[in-house]
């Protein structure tokens, strides 16, 4: 990065002005779910099927994918990084606003919430980015912690807000929560500098090493793959299964998601103690949690069993998605820690896009035996868990970044 000036230690002003602008990046992490309150809704406006509606959350994952290619290129060269984010945040906004306009068509839907997802993508890998290059390292694992407990913060003021707004005039003004993308953009152009300051002498900058990745890059964007896949399998259903099993109304289906967020946000707020504590098996933790609260959920055919299930999936999501971008910073160089934070992105965005498509078919193939989706998925991630224990995936990192 360019530097205007160079301070070895920058001012507890700079530290902490940028980490709320951050922070705030971090917050767009879940804007494409803005729109699933109005599931329901749009699915009957349109003569659609479940799985059709919910590509309205899950093909904005492709597009996050794709930002996360552009970005990991875009920030391992002299790009201003603020620039960048300013440029993320718009995304979202439009993607956001032109369905206020224009809604009589569901592929425009779709191709708007493709433009939320590239900005969303954008800001999620920007959020990391900007953390490893302006902020000194002792303040890097707390923030990249924080950062899930913002971006779950984010997901309760979209989905919250969006249910609300929908509830009250229709579905199409669900998207005039897209207005809190606007405020995000605000603070981006007060607090996150446009020239950072140089926060660490030992900082690689002007070395010339090489960009390189290794395998644990690859290692870390599997299992966020793996991690994605499974979260979507709550945002895409819990509000039908709800409904659908007469557990309750459609706001209090609306409202098992919230619980998740809230989980995820309290979650966040210990993913670093969790991290130092468990720090060879905090991934192995994540999925074991995922496979029993999807069992709970499944088989508890409960209200309130599903939102204790609901937040402790949100807790199961805080810890993997908190750990994998400091795992990934600790792996590598600093000159390719923009690059592999955008190739881990890339990679574990496609779980949130196939999600429906893997989990939805081998439900079906059970259905007959009363097996339900959360149940399928809860065994899925229990498998997982065990098969990223046997692996010592976690262990072998950590002990390889020491080495580096």
């Amino acid at each position: 990065m360019e530097t205007t000036k160079s301070i070895s230690v920058p001012s507890k002003s700079y530290v902490s002005k940028t980490r709320i602008g951050v922070l705030a990046v971090s917050s767009m992490g879940m804007a494409a779910l803005a729109i699933t309150p109005s599931y329901a809704a749009i699915a009957s406006n349109f003569s659609l099927s479940n799985t059709s509606v919910q590509m309205l959350t899950s093909l904005p994952n492709l597009f996050m994918m794709l930002a996360g290619l552009i970005i990991g290129k875009l920030t391992a060269t002299k790009l201003n990084l603020k620039t960048l984010t300013l440029s993320a945040a718009i995304l979202v906004i439009v993607g956001g606003f032109l369905p206020l306009a224009f809604h009589t068509n569901f592929m425009f839907l779709l191709f708007c919430s493709c433009l939320v997802g590239l900005g969303q993508g954008a800001c999620t890998n920007l959020s990391q980015v900007l953390i490893s290059q302006m902020l000194p390292e002792t303040e890097r694992q707390s923030t990249m912690g924080l950062t899930t407990t913002f971006t779950n913060l984010g997901g309760i003021v979209f989905i919250m807000g969006g249910g609300q707004l929908a509830a009250t005039s229709g579905w199409v003004n669900n998207y005039w929560i897209y207005l809190f993308s606007v405020l995000v953009l605000v603070v981006i152009l007060t607090l996150v500098p446009m020239h950072p300051a140089t926060v660490n002498a030992a900082d690689d900058q002007g070395t010339g090493e090489q960009i390189k990745l290794n395998k644990y890059v690859f290692y870390c964007a599997f299992w966020g793959f793996c991690t994605l896949l499974l979260n979507n399998v709550l945002n895409n259903n819990i509000s039908l299964f709800v409904v659908e099993e007469k557990l309750g109304a459609t706001s209090q289906a609306a409202l098992t998601s919230t619980v998740s967020l809230i989980g995820g946000m309290l979650c966040g707020l210990i993913v670093g103690v969790i991290g130092k504590r468990f720090k060879y098996s905090s991934i192995t933790i994540s999925f074991i949690l995922y496979g029993l609260s999807y069992l709970l959920i499944g088989f508890g055919h409960s209200l309130w069993l599903a939102f204790v299930g609901s937040f402790v999936v949100g807790a199961a999501m805080s810890i993997a998605m908190g750990q994998f971008p400091y795992l990934i910073s600790i792996s590598v160089g600093k000159n390719s820690v923009s690059m592999a934070l955008g190739v881990y992105v890339a990679i574990y965005s496609i779980g949130g896009v196939v999600s429906p498509f893997v989990v939805n078919p081998l439900t079906k193939l059970v259905a007959g035996m009363g097996i339900n989706v959360f149940v399928v998925s809860g065994v899925i991630a229990l498998l997982l868990g065990v098969l990223c224990m046997g692996l010592q995936f976690q262990k072998k990192l950590v002990t390889a970044a020491a080495q580096l």
